[in-house]
């Protein structure tokens, strides 16, 4: 996949191609998939609880679009999962185990399934929500560098990159964000970053057709501005990008 600068969502309806193409993942689909096997994921996630960020995400990949065990839903399929930090209100093991889905103990592992090569199409790296450090700016360390650290050093000792997707802006510091991004850049991996709100319901359930000119758009959130500031953004991004 080209890593020219292309648009939201160009990116996403491309996805369909780069699978038929023997890339990564398919588009929203009404029914099973019936085309190409589909793909194998692995995940690593900060946490693993109730509407956080990895149950978003993670779960339409276990039970759809609707989380309700129905169609539609991606022609992905998660085969391994590490979770960082594991609670009291974890579900994550639980969903793994019941859908047959590895739970690893390392990144490394969740790539490979415990063997000498690279064994999935592509990788999901959700690092939000959890007990991690602030910095001095009010910003929550998470993981995300590390994340993504563990997982090219898997691609540089089997010699193959698959595409990587890191949940919302890629570090909670520049010089890491900075690194990620060259680092894809020189190892050639398709890179992408969002958030969870793509996937969410919208009430009411409307899109506009690609190319409508807007004349203004509003997004409002809250919380802190590390924590919620890009949902708004992400929100105008899927609807208008």
């Amino acid at each position: 996949m080209s890593m020219a600068s292309i648009t939201r969502r160009d990116f996403l309806t491309g996805l369909g191609t780069a699978l038929t193409a023997g890339t990564f993942g398919s588009g929203l689909t009404n029914s099973e998939p019936t085309g190409p096997a589909a793909r194998k994921v692995a995940a690593a996630v900060t946490v693993y609880t109730h509407n956080s960020h990895a149950d978003v995400i993670v779960g339409r990949l276990l039970d759809g679009y609707n989380l309700d065990g129905q169609a539609p839903r991606p022609n992905l399929k998660l085969v391994s999962l590490y979770i960082d930090q594991i609670g009291e209100s974890d579900k994550g093991r639980r969903l793994a185990s019941e859908q047959g889905v590895r739970v690893c103990k390392s990144i490394g592992e969740a790539l490979t399934l415990g063997g000498p090569d690279l064994a999935v199409d592509g990788v999901l790296l959700i690092g939000e929500h959890g007990q991690y450090s602030i910095s001095e700016t009010g910003q929550t360390r998470y993981p995300r560098r590390r994340f993504f650290e563990e997982t090219v050093a898997v691609f540089r000792r089997t010699g193959r990159v698959v595409p990587v997707f890191s949940d919302k802006h890629l570090s909670w510091n520049w010089d890491d964000a900075k690194w990620m991004y060259n680092t894809a850049r020189e190892l050639k991996i398709p890179l992408m970053a969002g958030s969870s709100l793509p996937v969410t319901w919208r009430r009411p359930p409307i899109d506009l057709t690609r190319g409508a000119r807007l004349l203004d758009a509003v997004g409002i959130s809250y919380h802190t501005l590390d924590a919620s500031c890009f949902h708004p953004l992400e929100m105008l991004h899927c609807l208008c990008g």
